[in-house]
């Protein structure tokens, strides 16, 4: 058999990961790169991004609820709920709604891609880019 030519070849375009929405700042867009990373490239379209900003908010609102739970308590000096609990609440039921959209629950996993499809690991220009992004030094 001869050997085949690399024009031959099939060509695959690279695919390039998202980059976190302008108007995300702060501890929301590290975050958003730091998912970004974390995923296969090709796991995200670029129409997830405005979806995968208002999960990274949520996580990020969850967290403040959570140290604000953990400073005030569940209580306040009136005998009333905290506030945070509605701030707590409403976040979780946005982080378990919006990452079963985005695939990013356990269940989401449980489609292993077979053993051939490699994971296609990121590169350094790329994750550089990214962590410029997140840590805002565009």
């Amino acid at each position: 058999m001869p050997r085949r030519s690399s024009a031959t070849l099939p060509f695959s375009e690279p695919t390039t990961r998202i980059q976190p929405p302008d108007d995300l700042a702060g501890a929301a867009r590290s975050v958003f790169c730091d998912l970004v990373i974390a995923t296969r490239a090709d796991h995200f379209n670029a129409s997830d991004a405005p979806t995968l900003a208002v999960f990274c908010r949520a996580i990020v609102q969850e967290k403040a609820a959570s140290a604000g739970l953990a400073a005030d308590g569940y209580v306040m000096a009136d005998g009333k709920p905290s506030g945070w609990l509605n701030v707590l609440a409403d976040a979780k039921r946005t982080i378990s709604t919006y990452s079963r959209m985005l695939r990013l629950n356990p269940s989401a996993r449980l489609l292993v891609p077979s053993p051939s499809s490699e994971p296609e690991l990121i590169s350094g220009y790329e994750k550089f880019a990214l962590e410029a992004a997140r840590d805002g030094r565009q």
